[in-house]
C-alpha cells in the first residue's frame, strides 16, 4: 500500500492538505456558517463556468475514462469500473440512508438567503454525502494511479477538487458532503487498483495487460 501513495505523492500529497485544512475548517464552523463564507464569492463568470464544469462529476464520465484507459491496458479498464460501482454503491447507500437537507432547504428552515446561481435547478434532499465529488476523486485518483506523469497526477486532482468546490458554488452541498465524498471516491480508487493490480486470475489472461483498443495494430 505505501508503494501506491509514494508513487502517487503528486495527488496524495496536495489530497492530505485538503483534508487536513478542510477538517481544520469543520471543526472549528459549523456548516451553514461555512457555506455562508463561501457563498459570499460569486461572479457571472464563474456562474458560468461552475454551471457547466460541475457535470464533469456526473457519472458519464466513466465513459471517457473508461475509452482513455482503454488505450492503454485493459486492465486499468476493469480498475476504473470497479472503481465507479464501489463509488455508485457506497456513496448512494449512505446518501440515501442519511437523506440530509442540502443547503436551499437548511437556509430555507434558518430563514436565511442564499445567492443561487440562474437556471440551475436546485435540489433540496440527500445532501451527503456528494455523488458529483465522490465520482470525480475515484476516477481521477485512478487516473492519477496509472499515469507516471507528475504533472498529469497533480492536474487530476485539481480537477476533482474543482468538481468539489463547485457542488459548493452552486449550494447543491456543503463542505462536510464534499469532504466525506472525497474520501469515499479516493478509498474506493485505492480498492480498486489495488484489487485490479493484485488479482491472481486476472493474470491468467495476457491480454489484461494490453491495450483494449490497439491503434497500432489497426495499422
Amino acid at each position: 500500500m505505501l508503494p501506491l501513495y509514494k508513487n502517487n505523492s503528486a495527488f496524495f500529497i496536495p489530497y492530505f492538505v485538503f483534508l487536513l485544512a478542510g477538517g481544520f475548517v469543520l471543526v472549528l464552523w459549523n456548516k451553514p456558517e461555512i457555506h455562508l463564507f463561501i457563498n459570499r464569492y460569486h461572479s457571472p463568470g464563474f456562474d458560468l463556468f461552475f454551471e457547466y464544469y460541475t457535470n464533469v462529476g456526473l457519472g458519464w464520465l466513466i465513459i471517457p475514462v473508461a475509452l482513455a484507459l482503454s488505450f492503454v491496458r485493459l486492465r486499468y479498464v476493469i480498475i476504473s469500473l470497479l472503481g465507479f460501482l464501489l463509488v455508485f454503491i457506497i456513496n448512494d447507500s449512505i446518501k440515501q440512508f442519511a437523506a440530509t437537507p442540502r443547503p436551499i432547504e437548511v437556509f430555507s428552515q434558518l430563514h436565511q438567503s442564499l445567492y443561487f446561481v440562474p437556471e440551475v435547478e436546485m435540489f433540496h434532499m440527500n445532501s451527503f454525502p456528494s455523488g458529483h465529488t465522490a465520482v470525480a476523486f475515484c476516477l481521477f485518483a485512478i487516473v492519477a494511479f496509472v499515469t507516471p506523469n507528475k504533472a498529469i497526477k497533480f492536474t487530476c486532482f485539481l480537477i476533482a477538487i474543482l468538481v468539489a468546490y463547485s457542488r459548493m458554488y452552486l449550494s447543491e452541498h456543503f463542505l462536510i458532503d464534499v469532504y466525506f465524498a472525497s474520501f469515499i471516491g479516493v478509498i474506493c480508487a485505492v480498492i480498486a487498483y489495488t484489487v485490479g493490480m493484485k488479482l491472481v486470475w486476472l493474470n491468467k489472461f495476457p491480454q489484461m495487460d494490453k491495450p483494449l483498443i490497439n491503434l497500432h495494430k489497426a495499422k
